[in-house]
């Protein structure tokens, strides 16, 4: 009984990796794929983390994920003997791995997001330049008349035209906001089976002994 019990608990440790249906890996890939476009089903979601050993609670997030990649991983380390011909003296056979390969499939996330507006606007008053025409108009206009009253006068006259070159003066500010789309540019993994070529043997008899070479084609 306690044999037992450590048995389940180590095939519960090592998940999908122990029991792995690499047979199914197209139905698994084309699941994952329906996840990843956002098309799938809940149902769809549960069936394939039953596929890839987690619980099927319907969510699909990092555990689901992970549990994925692992099974996809150790289905991608098989080998499968493709084709055998028979040549003089033996015969060769070419093995392939039903590997699962990824491409990113772009994809577009928008929001409306607030743009300042920038445009010209009054500069910063600066009150020493008014003052300082106040005082130059004072000193023309009293030395022009000779008396205050032309001082006073000249000083009225040198502060506003000195208050209308502040206001001459403009600077570069927001002056607004507009309502934009703005739109960036994400990617999706998108599995895809591709049978890819892995090795070849040649197996033949000599002097009663079977022998088995493995090489690489060209």
């Amino acid at each position: 009984m306690k044999t037992l019990l450590i048995l389940t608990a180590a095939c519960a440790m090592s998940g999908n990796i122990l029991f792995a249906d690499c047979s199914r890996i197209s139905e698994t890939n084309a699941l994952y794929k329906s996840v990843m476009q956002s098309t799938a089903s809940l149902r769809d979601i549960k069936r394939l983390q039953q596929m890839v050993g987690v619980r099927a609670d319907g969510v699909w997030g990092q555990r689901s994920d992970r549990a994925y990649e692992e099974l996809v991983n150790t289905c991608n380390s098989y080998t499968y003997a493709s084709e055998t011909r028979m040549i003089s003296g033996g015969r060769v056979t070419d093995y392939y791995q039903d590997k699962t390969v990824f491409e990113d499939i772009p994809y577009k996330v928008c929001s409306n997001q607030q743009e300042p507006v920038y445009g010209k606007v009054q500069g910063d008053t600066d009150p020493g330049a008014v003052v300082g025409g106040a005082i130059v108009g004072g000193i023309i206009g009293k030395v022009v008349s000779d008396n205050d009253g032309g001082a006073a006068l000249g000083a009225i006259i040198g502060g506003a035209l000195a208050n209308e070159n502040q206001k001459a003066k403009t600077k570069t500010a927001i002056v607004g906001y507009d309502d934009k789309t703005v739109c960036t540019t994400k990617y999706k993994k998108s599995p895809r089976n591709a049978m890819i070529y892995s090795y070849s043997t040649v197996t033949f008899n000599l002097d009663g002994k079977e022998y088995v070479v493995e090489f690489q084609k060209e």
